[in-house]
């Protein structure tokens, strides 16, 4: 079978590979149909990840978490999946694919938060993804998508991320809330809020994303690189009070501090986007406002069914827009192409999909 191999830095070959007989106790096998190309791609592909975290065992490496596939063999799947619900699947059934396989017995894996498992390993990663003809995963992490189409169940996983950063945010219907970047993950989070009744003003550099972000539901959509000009517009949108929630999703550390003085007093800023970039913030602001900054890391497997139901319920009332996502489509052939795009940041460019099968 054919598989995008990530062989070293830098260097992906399209290539056959032994692929997965039957199916093992406990394990399905998958035919991936679509793949959608995330930021962490590019750190793995160019090297970053390795020279971030000192290791070297991530080569050779298929990439690829963000997964739309069908059930090819079944094995002994009937059960219950990562979230506790029945997850018997047949032969034939599309799935979404929760990467994430925690150790479940560190502290965070005690806490019912296995996102941040000190010792997860993550398909497209630690583990072989999505980029090939079939996979075989434990059966516990495929997800039933019903009738979604390939290009919205691979959205399941930047879905998931979103209704995570909102669970941890603790949003009422009715906030207000500002979204820091329109990118695929932003936009996700704007989806969701709009999806909880809340209200949501977007800001991003890109005309085109904002455009988006607007059809996809933002009360307002902005790009004002001044903190204190953006925190004077705020002020305004929101009656003098300011946002009671803010998130981050853009990855640029600068924002950080954009983020303290623009939200109100007393409310909450959590963040979403990976930087290794610093930025110097001003301490008194969080006794000043006694505001919570909160982290948002991946998904739990609750939030990744939850995800599966808001991308279902947005594809139908907002089918245009929602297509709109995803801006370019690549054949496995040219996985590394795809992520080299991506990569180059391209205005036009939001989700990236690899189609594999």
């Amino acid at each position: 079978m054919l598989a995008a191999v990530t062989r070293s830095p830098g260097e992906m070959v399209v290539e056959d590979v032994s692929g997965p007989g039957r199916a093992r106790a406990g394990h399905v096998i998958v035919r991936p149909e679509a793949v959608g190309i995330c930021g962490s791609d590019f750190h793995l592909f160019s090297g970053d990840l390795g020279a971030l975290s000192g290791r070297r065992d991530y080569y050779p490496r298929v990439q690829g978490h963000e997964v739309s596939a069908i059930i090819e063999d079944p094995g002994d799947s009937a059960g219950q999946d990562s979230a506790g619900q029945d997850s018997a699947v047949t032969q034939g059934d599309r799935v979404a694919i929760w990467p994430l396989i925690p150790c479940g017995h560190c502290y965070p894996c005690r806490q019912d938060r296995p996102n941040v498992c000190v010792s997860f390993r993550l398909l497209g990663m630690h583990l072989d993804g999505g980029l090939q003809e079939r996979l075989e995963i434990p059966a516990g992490l495929v997800f039933k998508a019903g009738d979604l189409d390939p290009d919205s169940t691979c959205f399941v996983e930047p879905a998931s991320v979103a209704v995570h950063a909102l669970k941890r945010a603790r949003l009422q219907p009715g906030e207000q809330v500002v979204v820091f970047g329109a990118g695929p993950i932003g936009l996700a989070t704007l989806v969701a809020a709009v999806h909880q009744g809340a209200r949501v003003l977007s800001v991003d550099p890109v005309a085109s994303r904002r455009d988006l972000a607007k059809r996809l539901g933002a009360e307002a959509v902005t790009w004002i690189p001044q903190a204190g000009q953006l925190t004077e517009l705020t002020r305004d949108w929101t009656d003098g009070e300011g946002p009671p929630l803010v998130v981050e999703t853009s990855g640029e550390a600068g924002v950080l501090p954009q983020a303290m003085d623009t939200v109100s007093q007393a409310g909450r800023v959590v963040v979403v986007g990976m930087s290794s970039g610093t930025a110097p913030v001003r301490t008194g602001a969080f006794p000043e406002k006694e505001i919570d900054v909160i982290g948002s890391s991946c998904a739990t497997a609750k939030d990744f069914r939850d995800a599966i139901s808001l991308v279902a319920a947005n594809r139908a009332a907002n089918g245009t827009a929602m297509a709109a996502l995803f801006s370019h489509h690549f054949p496995l052939a040219r996985a590394a192409e795809a992520i080299e795009f991506a990569m180059s940041r391209p205005p036009d460019a939001v989700k990236i999909v690899v189609t594999v099968n």
